[in-house]
């Protein structure tokens, strides 16, 4: 080939879903705010023990736990990742939207987010099941249990991001929470019997997160539990995650001042 022949310019990178290096400086950066707000940080924390304790005591009569208290710890650890997330992405709406202008990639910021809340999700759950498996006969192994309630609560704080980029206010997005928890209590077994769900109502309760982390624990609280059932159950909670995801990305993707 002559020294004259035009060289072909490198074809352009391939587009990538996620960039997971701006992901992991946002993460850095979000787990230090989360940090430097100790006050708040140490709030949500200590909810997982309180509610644990609560529970500890209504069922400390008993001694064991029944399909109620499945039913509280699988609507506590929906609570726990739904308040832990509803505020994060709402309370800095200037910031997202002005770095928006500087190639901020929205699948980024939202697995940046997600990372540094699963770490607290962690934590809060191996708390809550540890205080509750310490005192009442769950009749669930240690690690079932702890993998069950993670991925519900895993589900809510996909929830919670979904409402926080759906929200104007901060406290707009807290007061949400509550409407988005009662539902999980009607249209639950706790309500009815399972059986009398019809129609619309039968519907809304196969869409329930709650559902689905509840029938997990009752199959792993069972004599010879069927695991890969169990393991099944816990399939809708993140097929819930990441259609949360996917509905909030579109959410901020059009956010304008």
């Amino acid at each position: 080939m002559s020294e004259d022949t035009p060289t072909q310019p490198p074809p352009p990178p391939a587009k990538k879903w996620i960039n997971w290096q701006q992901a992991g400086v946002l993460a850095d950066r979000y787990m230090e705010t989360i940090l430097a707000d100790w006050a708040i940080t140490l709030l949500l924390l200590l909810q997982a023990p309180l509610l644990a304790g609560m529970a500890v005591v209504v069922w400390g009569n008993i001694g064991e736990a029944n399909s109620n208290l499945y039913f509280v710890m699988t609507l506590s650890c929906l609570w726990l990742g739904c308040i832990d997330s509803c505020r994060e992405i709402v309370k800095e709406r200037a910031l997202f939207l002005r770095e928006r202008m500087f190639n901020l990639e929205i699948g980024a910021y939202l697995v940046s987010k997600l990372r540094v809340l699963l770490l607290l999700n962690v934590v809060q759950v191996v708390a809550y099941a540890l205080i509750i498996d310490a005192n009442l006969d769950v009749r669930v192994h240690t690690v079932w249990l702890i993998v069950n309630l993670l991925m519900t609560t895993l589900c809510g704080t996909c929830l919670g991001l979904l409402i926080s980029a759906a929200s104007k206010r901060s406290d707009y997005a807290v007061g949400v929470v509550p409407l988005v928890i009662l539902p999980q209590i009607l249209f639950s077994e706790v309500a009815i019997n399972k059986d009398d769900f019809e129609g619309y109502s039968e519907i809304a309760y196969t869409l329930m997160p709650s559902r689905w982390g509840f029938e997990g624990l009752k199959e792993l609280a069972r004599t010879e539990p069927e695991y890969l059932d169990a393991v099944g159950m816990m399939f809708p909670l993140l097929g819930f995650s990441l259609l949360f995801l996917l509905i909030a990305w579109p959410l901020l993707r059009f956010q304008r001042y």
